[in-house]
């Protein structure tokens, strides 16, 4: 069976990955085989968030650098647990962890882990700052 994929662009010769940052990483992810990543950016969102779609293309930049795992939380979705009442007024948030240590579960952090948190307007540096942190460079 064939599958196809249809995109609907405002500026046909604007690339997806511009448009679609969140598009951007997970097809990047998913698109050649890599080693498992040692680090998970998980990203708290909510729908119609400016600074959410900043700090979208922010990670878009930065995986271009440096490869981790990839998770986003709409924290509005009533079926979610991760992050709603914590970070409802503070989104965008970041949450940089080890791999080992992410639960689908939940957005905590296991006991004795290293993790950052970045909130609201950060750039590439200061996430890969973050993620040299929790690695203990």
């Amino acid at each position: 069976m064939h599958h196809s994929i249809i995109f609907f662009f405002s500026n046909p010769s604007q690339p997806p990955y511009e448009m679609h940052p969140t598009f951007r990483l997970l097809l990047s992810s998913t698109s050649k085989p890599l080693p498992p990543h040692t680090l998970t950016i998980t990203l708290f969102t909510r729908p119609t968030c400016p600074l959410c779609t900043t700090a979208k293309h922010v990670l878009a930049q930065t995986w271009e650098k440096r490869h981790f795992e990839y998770r986003e939380v709409n924290i509005m979705d009533p079926g979610n647990a991760l992050g709603g009442a914590e970070y409802e007024f503070d989104v965008p948030v970041i949450h940089i962890q080890p791999t080992k240590s992410v639960s689908e579960k939940t957005s905590g952090v296991v006991e004795g882990m290293r993790w950052r948190k970045l909130m609201h307007r950060f750039g590439v540096e200061e996430v890969l700052r973050g993620m040299r942190e929790v690695e203990g460079e």
